[in-house]
């Protein structure tokens, strides 16, 4: 395969042709979470705007909505997705500028991982920008780990190198299973800021229909992130070879791994 895939990895494009893979994005899930009827909505990592074009939809009086994502490429996507009905910004969620503006929730979906270290100055940020009476929801991944700390999809990228004849391992990158906390890490980070007033979970597992789609779907979720791992002139192997491994551990599992998403409800603590 000798497409586009590095355009794709290094612009994180084509997210919406291939989030399904994982999970489809359960709206209603996260949006229940929510108080009441809120007029004004931030969503930090708003990817291509799904989840704020869902909530616009629910909430059609919404007075005022804001999304923020690292990608500018996808953040493009999202001004096509949701046509003027919401403010879309790039920018790094770990240096954003303090706002005057107070959010009556603020969103923060499947992101969370991509902070570590750094996921308490996100979350003290969010505190100091919720309305009184405002709501953080946020879903964070908790992946099966072995001894080494690996899981989710680093056991992928080792085949996908192993493969390739390459060290079988990630030296040089912080894998998933180290970035996804565990749940007790997250409660005590959050709770450093908020009241924790609601938690749910669910068990999703992650299957391939194809070495292709997989393949895509690795590239435009995880962009570079572990293909550098290899020099520039193997990175298209490399993504051809993730298509293999999860075609493979699907064909002989039944899926390529499954994680536990969890969704919370947080509200700020009295200063």
């Amino acid at each position: 395969m000798t497409d586009d895939i590095l355009d794709r990895a290094r612009t994180l494009s084509g997210y919406d042709d291939v989030s399904r893979i994982r999970q489809a994005q359960d709206h209603a899930w996260v949006l229940g979470l929510v108080p009441g009827v809120p007029r004004t909505l931030l969503d930090l990592g708003c990817g291509t705007g799904a989840l704020l074009e869902a909530a616009l939809d629910r909430w059609p009086d919404t007075a005022r909505a804001v999304g923020v994502d690292g990608s500018g490429h996808r953040v493009r996507e999202a001004g096509v997705r949701l046509a003027g009905r919401a403010e879309l910004l790039t920018g790094d969620l770990l240096g954003l500028p303090a706002l005057d503006d107070r959010f009556d929730v603020a969103f923060m979906t499947s992101v969370l991982h991509w902070l570590h270290p750094d996921e308490e100055r996100a979350f003290a940020w969010v505190a100091a920008h919720l309305a009184p009476g405002g709501a953080f929801v946020l879903t964070t991944h908790h992946p099966v780990t072995d001894r080494a700390g690996l899981g989710g999809e680093d056991v992928v990228a080792v085949e996908a190198l192993r493969l390739l004849g390459a060290p079988a391992e990630l030296s040089g990158v912080v894998p998933m299973g180290v970035r996804a906390r565990p749940a007790p890490d997250v409660r005590a980070l959050l709770e450093r800021y908020f009241t924790i007033e609601e938690t749910q979970e669910r068990t999703v597992p992650v299957r391939a229909a194809g070495d292709r789609q997989y393949r895509d779907f690795h590239a435009s979720t995880f962009g570079t992130y572990f293909s550098r791992l290899l020099p520039d002139d193997r990175q298209t192997e490399f993504f051809d070879a993730v298509g293999r491994a999860a075609a493979a551990r699907t064909a002989e599992h039944g899926e390529v791994y499954r994680i536990t998403v969890r969704a919370w409800r947080a509200v700020p603590r009295p200063r």
